[in-house]
């Protein structure tokens, strides 16, 4: 088969001018395609639908020499034998089917025959062994003769190259026993071959070759497109849907149109825009539809399917469980609350997860605010419970509860007018002598504060833990802490931190971190306030002194990741920008809790942590646009 092939695209690559430019690529792009062709030549031949050329036959080559006349030795005329060869070569001709008894009982006329032919098709391409095969292949021929309606004759063979080694057979006529041949040919009363027919062969043959030839490159340009495949994007429930159609097999859409008027979809939200050569739609539900529809290609109209998947849209499979009653420690799964000062707000919100929602979990993060009775000071608290932690719920609750308590006792009025008395010799912006050392006091001041807190936290965790049998682990939470002091010319900020989330000081052409986010060696892994961070508790503290502040944000991580995706997107200012802007519009509302609380309900795929936030925004800030 092999061979075959080599000889065929040998044939085609030299004869260009003898075959379109669509059938020769087609061919000569696959080889699988030529060993197709290869066998439909091979399985044609066994068919016997081609004749060789009829000159230089001998009478011998048309005697048969099983005829059961060998006794008769009547002497037949010239005129008549002349007659008799004619008819029988015109009959045989015509025939398409040799029964296997008469071909065995031929083979060395077939091997003369065959020498003849040979010399008409220069380089035959298969041997004559390969065209007695088995009865098997004979049966496909038919079926294939059938259902392909392909017909060749001698010269249309010839055409598609010198590749097929003709059988021919020439019978007697055994209709009439009694004028059979003798068994011994006469030499001298050799048969002749009516010229004036021969020579009108070819141009009989030249008509029907192109007609035959065309028939076979349509058989081979509709198989072109047998295997074509086409896909278009998925679609999503509830979002507007258009894709083109492309072809993921080896052809070129460029070369298709499709008929608009063809497309047939069992959703009646979907169709097909000729304008645009797109499908459009607005799914309504998850499902996997099939369509149909029509693509005229080389001028012909076929029939094709495709398939599009409508996706779920993922907040859909979200379920919202509550937890099992009776559990110890439960906390409603939303809280808000609104402080409202003159010259500025303090707004928190706190809901739980869609992970927590879908488990059946309660809320593990919690948060305080609180603005002390007659001063510019402020506290803003929020806490991350651990996942993993049994109980983390009730360890941040516990936790924003003392440092609210905490300051409240801490900023008393004596307190409050010494701080602020230092407050006015920082000059923001420089590092005189005054600035430095009043700066190295309020920090030491704070930070003997956060320590008592820290204590105070651990304490009535361990505390917590041994009233029901529990380890003090099953409490941990993060801590996120800024105490403020809103002046007239400044604003001051100190900020305790341990664990992930962030807290910022952001104003319109900057953004300052007032705590470095506690990572782990693994993705959503952080440090928790424990006995293990006493040793490194200075460098949890910051605190800063601002002009222009626009607002002070605190966040858990279930907002801080989304929003700026890992620790080093927390410097980036545009990202700020972004989140500012997403916030200012809801935190000027009066109802600002309600508004931050429904914003919180934002969906990132892979997000869907507990989410906590507590912001001081100034009301007299604006926004450059």
């Amino acid at each position: 088969m092999d061979s075959d092939v080599c000889k065929l695209k040998q044939i085609l690559e030299q004869n260009p001018a003898d075959f379109s430019e669509d059938f020769s690529q087609f061919l000569l792009s696959d080889p699988q395609n030529l060993k197709q062709l290869s066998k439909l030549i091979n399985e044609l031949e066994k068919v016997k639908i081609a004749a060789p050329r009829l000159n230089n036959i001998h009478e011998a080559d048309l005697l048969d020499n099983a005829s059961t006349t060998q006794s008769q030795h009547e002497t037949i005329s010239s005129d008549r034998t002349q007659a008799t060869v004619q008819k029988n070569v015109q009959e045989q001709v015509g025939l398409n089917q040799q029964t296997e008894t008469n071909q065995h009982a031929r083979v060395d006329e077939h091997i003369k025959l065959d020498e003849n032919i040979q010399q008409n098709c220069a380089e035959p391409l298969v041997d004559l062994d390969q065209f007695h095969t088995s009865s098997e292949n004979t049966n496909s021929v038919g079926a294939i003769s059938e259902t392909q309606n392909i017909t060749l004759d001698l010269h249309t063979t010839l055409q598609l190259a010198p590749i097929l080694q003709v059988e021919q057979q020439v019978v007697a006529d055994q209709a009439e026993p009694t004028s059979a041949f003798a068994t011994e040919p006469n030499l001298e009363n050799k048969p002749t071959i009516d010229s004036e027919n021969i020579s009108s062969t070819p141009e009989i043959i030249s008509s029907e070759t192109e007609k035959n030839r065309l028939e076979i490159e349509s058989v081979f340009r509709r198989s072109k497109y047998e295997d074509i495949k086409f896909q278009v994007e998925n679609a999503r429930v509830g979002q507007h849907y258009q894709s083109q159609i492309s072809v993921i097999s080896q052809h070129d859409v460029n070369q298709l149109t499709f008929k608009s008027e063809s497309f047939k979809f069992p959703d009646t939200s979907f169709y097909f825009d000729e304008a645009t050569q797109r499908i459009h739609g607005e799914p309504l539900q998850a499902d996997s539809i099939g369509f149909s529809f029509q693509f005229i290609a080389d001028g012909e109209t076929r029939s094709a399917q495709c398939r599009l998947n409508i996706i779920a849209d993922p907040r859909s499979l979200w379920k919202v469980i509550e937890p099992e009653s009776g559990q110890k420690f439960s906390k409603p799964h939303l809280d808000q609350a609104l402080i409202d000062a003159v010259d500025y707000k303090i707004i928190a919100a706190s809901r739980r997860g869609r992970s927590h929602e879908h488990a059946g979990l309660f809320r593990d993060d919690d948060f305080s605010i609180t603005l002390i009775d007659n001063t510019p000071w402020s506290v803003l608290t929020v806490a991350d419970g651990a996942g993993s932690a049994q109980y983390s719920r009730e360890g941040s609750r516990i936790a924003v509860e003392i440092v609210e308590n905490e300051f409240k006792n801490y900023l008393n009025p004596h307190t409050v007018e010494s701080l602020i008395a230092d407050l006015e010799k920082w000059q923001v912006g420089s590092q005189d002598a005054e600035t430095v050392a009043v700066a190295k006091k309020l920090n030491e001041q704070f930070h003997h504060v956060y320590y008592e807190i820290y204590k105070s936290i651990i304490n009535q965790i361990k505390l917590q833990a041994e009233q029901i049998g529990a380890n003090t682990k099953d409490f941990s939470t993060t801590l996120l802490v800024a105490v403020v002091c809103k002046l007239a010319d400044k604003t001051f900020i100190s900020a305790f931190s341990v664990g992930d989330g962030a807290i910022a000081v952001y104003s319109e052409d900057n953004v300052r971190l007032m705590n470095v986010p506690d990572g782990g060696e693994y993705a959503g892994q952080t440090k928790f306030l424990d006995l293990s961070i006493a040793t490194e508790f200075p460098n949890r503290l910051k605190i800063g002194c601002f002009k222009d502040t626009h607002a002070i944000m605190l966040m858990t991580d279930g907002i801080s990741d989304p929003k700026f995706e890992t620790d080093s997107g927390l410097s980036n200012f545009d990202k700020w920008q972004s989140l500012y802007r997403e916030l200012d519009p809801l935190l000027q509302n009066e109802a600002a809790d309600i508004a931050l609380l429904e914003w919180m309900h934002f969906f990132t795929a892979g997000h869907h942590d507990d989410r906590t936030m507590a912001v001081l925004w100034n009301k007299h800030s604006t926004i450059s646009v």
